[in-house]
């Protein structure tokens, strides 16, 4: 049995079936823009095929022509005496509104000339939905971070845009369960878990149980975006304090074990991060340090995106004290010496995708 199945059995064992939020509150349509397809298909009688083609001519003008809470229409025409109607609305609302009224006025236009339905007057099908974003799966956001965030530093990543992309993922449990641990030895202290590991970045899925708080710390030349995955936890940023002369000259001589005293810690934001809510949040030493802190009663985890891996840090306290913490390529550092993580060999495999998204728009598909 692997170090990562045990930590999982582990982790059940020990937690009862309250300590996991029972339910996830976001839908994966929710990632999306709340816009709802309708769509219509309507089969003419065969004595009737003239009549219903003159009829759908004049219902695909209309539709074409209509704008109000309306983003997209499509008509499909497969052949004479078929009609598909596609029409995308802004909202629910909107959908109801077209549906008690327009399409109720042109069914009666339709009556008599369709086939199916309360004696052909009602659509052969009917069906409506909320808009499927393009969501990640851990995967797919697993390529996209690959593929983009590179660089010695902050400055080198376009934040925007990966804070976008991370915000279009929809984690499932079975995605992220096997990164799941608690520390054996004490159970209240949060994990770090390894889920993707190379020169450009760590990715780690951590785990928090209920009133655990991470350090006050800092992010070195490094990007940090975290992104709530089960639960909530609150951020709490600070701006940088100012450093006193002792510890900055520890630090050019011996970095590793460098320590001082700085100014007063200054609360500059606190987020609450839940997965029915604002999910994400970003930050670099040019905004801030922070503290993620679990105030909920349940065990919250949260992804976070260290780019470059964070090797190096500054550990804060609200008493005035300063000191460095280093760790080496294969142990990725710990928010503290007091956090007692436990630290996961786990690498991500990736699966193919469904199928050969580049060679289709390559044009290798036959």
């Amino acid at each position: 049995m692997s170090s990562k199945s045990s930590n999982l059995e582990e982790f059940h064992a020990t937690q009862a079936p309250t300590d996991r939020p029972s339910k996830r509150p976001r839908h994966l349509c929710s990632l999306g823009t709340g816009e709802v397809i309708h769509v219509l298909a309507y089969t003419a009688r065969f004595d009737k095929i003239n009549e219903f083609e003159f009829v759908v001519q004049g219902l695909a003008r209309c539709l074409y022509t209509m704008e109000s809470a309306v983003t997209d229409v499509r008509v499909c025409h497969p052949c004479c005496g078929e009609v598909v109607f596609i029409v995308t609305f802004v909202s629910k609302a909107a959908l109801s509104r077209f549906c008690t009224g327009p399409q109720k006025t042109f069914e009666e236009q339709l009556e008599g000339l369709i086939s199916t339905g309360d004696d052909g007057k009602k659509p052969s099908f009917q069906r409506s939905g909320t808009m499927m974003p393009a969501a990640h799966t851990l995967d797919s956001l697993l390529d996209f971070l690959k593929a983009n965030v590179k660089g010695d530093d902050h400055t080198a990543h376009d934040v925007r845009t990966v804070s976008k992309e991370i915000e279009r993922w929809f984690p499932r449990p079975s995605e992220y369960e096997q990164y799941i641990s608690v520390d054996p030895s004490n159970p209240t202290k949060y994990t770090r878990n390894v889920v993707h590991t190379d020169e450009n970045m760590d990715v780690i899925l951590m785990c928090w149980p209920a009133g655990c708080k991470s350090s006050i710390h800092d992010h070195d030349a490094s990007s940090c975006w975290v992104t709530v995955v089960e639960g909530e936890v609150h951020e709490v940023q600070y701006q940088l304090p100012r450093l006193d002369r002792k510890f900055l000259e520890a630090e050019q001589k011996d970095p590793a074990n460098a320590i001082g005293t700085c100014g007063q810690l200054k609360i500059v934001n606190t987020a609450c991060l839940d997965t029915g809510g604002v999910t994400g949040t970003y930050a670099n030493n040019d905004i801030g340090i922070h503290r993620v802190e679990n105030r909920s009663d349940k065990l919250s985890c949260s992804l976070h995106i260290y780019a470059p891996p964070l090797r190096k840090m500054k550990i804060f306290d609200e008493e005035g004290n300063v000191h460095v913490h280093l760790a080496t390529k294969s142990n990725p550092v710990d928010l503290g010496d007091e956090c007692g993580g436990n630290e996961c060999d786990g690498v991500c495999v990736l699966r193919k995708g469904i199928f050969d998204v580049d060679a289709w728009n390559k044009n290798r598909v036959k």
